[in-house]
């Protein structure tokens, strides 16, 4: 038997990413890859068994309506068995909706509650949440919450609402902390952790609740996005546990991306959220942790796939096709 995998976003880094999870796997033949996209000849569009675009919602936000009845039919012309989201954007729109696209067709779409993706989305939600918890958290201020003369310097100033490093600065002293402020929308201050060097980019599987299964990998980034990763099978224990208690808080449902930092005392400290896939889901699976095909197992065939994780490092690169 043959399932139908949707992946909405081929021209994005996390839809491509889930598309080469699925076809470079030992069970790529189980299935069918229907894509969905806003723009044309994305080189993801390439990769699937069948593509369609869509009404743009993300430059027509209000044919949202459209959207979803466009959506529904295809999915049910298409008999998508599961439904996998590859765009930031698109995140609250499929949490708002999931419910009624189950309802109405056979699929299940694999989308996190939106109360998870807001609280990823804005990062000052992001050190509430972690506080509440008692979970180790980096000291976040809003500008009216702070000192600028006693804070002790660097720190780091980024936009509540925000991704891949856009707006990102290290500030070292209170001059410069005012001046950023002042260019950066709705900023917040945040305890600098760390360096480059012990960043890491973490992924988590829940689903029914349940924490599945995880991987922490270290990575350098170039612009924003992570271009070397590296995973060790002795990856230290407090790491795995701190994202282990962040899954049971949390409850995303899927995998779910988790960046943070090790501080001067070995503490890991969170610092962002992604409720979504990340643009390593296929870099992960080089390591052994395919979370798509796990979460594809799980949901249709109520199994829980074996993941053994090898040590390595993984670079990434630019690559062509020839598309006639």
């Amino acid at each position: 038997m043959k399932y139908n995998i949707g992946v909405t976003g081929t021209g994005s880094l996390i839809g491509q990413a889930i598309i080469k999870s699925i076809q470079n796997s030992e069970e790529t033949n189980k299935y069918k890859i229907i894509g969905f996209e806003y723009l044309k000849d994305t080189v993801g569009s390439f990769w699937c068994d069948k593509h369609i675009n869509i009404t743009d919602i993300y430059l027509y936000p209000h044919l949202e309506d459209d959207w979803l009845k466009e959506l529904v039919f295809h999915i049910r012309a298409e008999l998508i068995d599961v439904l996998f989201v590859g765009v930031d954007f698109e995140l609250q729109f499929f949490a708002k909706h999931k419910e009624f696209i189950e309802k109405n067709t056979k699929c299940k779409v694999i989308i996190s509650p939106l109360k998870t993706i807001e609280i990823g989305n804005d990062k000052y939600l992001t050190y509430e949440f972690l506080k509440k918890n008692n979970l180790f958290y980096p000291a976040t201020y809003l500008p009216d919450e702070v000192d600028f003369n006693e804070i002790n310097y660097p720190v780091i100033v980024k936009p509540r609402v925000g991704a891949r490093s856009r707006g990102v600065y290290k500030v070292d002293n209170k001059e410069d902390l005012i001046e950023k402020i002042k260019i950066i929308k709705n900023p917040i201050i945040q305890e600098h952790v760390g360096n480059e060097h012990t960043e890491y980019t973490c992924g988590i599987i829940c689903l029914d609740g349940k924490f599945k299964a995880s991987i922490a990998l270290k990575r350098s980034l170039k612009e924003g996005n992570t271009y070397i990763s590296e995973h060790s099978i002795n990856t230290e224990k407090i790491i795995l546990d701190y994202i282990a208690d962040i899954a049971d808080k949390l409850k995303p449902y899927g995998s779910c991306n988790l960046q943070l930092r090790i501080d001067d005392k070995g503490i890991p400290k969170l610092f962002e959220i992604n409720p979504r896939h990340s643009g390593t889901t296929y870099i992960r699976s080089l390591f052994g942790y395919n979370e798509i095909i796990y979460i594809i197992n799980y949901i249709l065939e109520n199994k829980e796939t074996k993941m053994i994780l090898k040590s390595g490092r993984v670079l990434r690169y630019f690559e062509e096709k020839l598309i006639i």
